[in-house]
This record gives structure tokens, C-alpha cells and sequence, in this order.
């Protein structure tokens, strides 16, 4: 499971759905306290026109002295 959330199958704004949580074994729960709910009504959140993180499947490399391996 470490594995499979760590390896790049999914960028850090991907959501993992309740259903999908389940799916992988872990332990969740899809009860929201009534409080919470008030509390997001008031702070409403942005909907993005795209994704702000762009998967590569390797290796970046930018030419920069700090990307290099030191010897």
C-alpha cells in the first residue's frame, strides 16, 4: 500500500475517494461532524480549470549544477 501511494500513480492533488480508500483496505469513515460542514461552508475553496502539477514518468533533469550527481 506504501508503495503504491509513493510511486507516482497519482500526483499529491489527486483525491482519493472514500470509495477508493475502502478499495485499498484503509480505514475510513464518510460521517462529516455537522460542525466541519459549517466550518467549509465559510471557507469555500477555488475551483481549478486545471491541474496544477504535471506527472513525469522520469526523471527530471534541469541542466542545473545542484541536479548533478557530485564526484
Amino acid at each position: 500500500l506504501a508503495k503504491l501511494l509513493t510511486n507516482g500513480t497519482w500526483t499529491h492533488d489527486y483525491p482519493i475517494t472514500y470509495e477508493r480508500a475502502l478499495a485499498l483496505g484503509l480505514r475510513v469513515d464518510n460521517k462529516i461532524p455537522e460542525k466541519m460542514l459549517e466550518l467549509m461552508h465559510w471557507y469555500p475553496q477555488p475551483t481549478r480549470r486545471q491541474p496544477s502539477v504535471e506527472y513525469l514518468p522520469f526523471p527530471y533533469r534541469s541542466g542545473r549544477s545542484e541536479d548533478r550527481p557530485l564526484s
